[in-house]
């Protein structure tokens, strides 16, 4: 997957605050480049369905919107804490991370 840039969102929790952050692979160390890359790929993200969200009432979960734009398409998807599949939880805290770095930069 050729991917030119991820917004990943992150809103609620306990304080119900907000995040977002516009990544560039080509502005990441080249490792953390490659794992994005590698885990896009390995959950076939463009094929995976917009909501993935058992229980959007929960209270105090964290829901993510990841939006991920290649050069021929872009796609969106909606997952929470608790509801999004153990495969995904990877990507999750690997683009938390880099958008805790990057707000921080900011």
């Amino acid at each position: 997957m050729d991917v030119q840039r991820i917004t990943f969102e992150r809103t609620g929790g306990f304080a119900g605050m907000h995040m977002v952050a516009n990544i560039s692979p080509d502005d990441l160390p080249e490792d953390q480049a490659q794992a994005l890359r590698e885990l896009l790929d390995e959950l076939d993200f463009e094929e995976l369905p917009q909501q993935l969200m058992n229980n959007p009432s929960l209270p105090d979960q964290f829901t993510y919107r990841i939006t991920v734009e290649t050069l021929t398409a872009e796609h969106s998807i909606v997952t929470g804490d608790i509801s999004a599949p153990e495969e995904l939880q990877e990507l999750l805290q690997l683009l938390n991370r880099i958008a805790r770095k990057q707000s921080r930069r900011d």
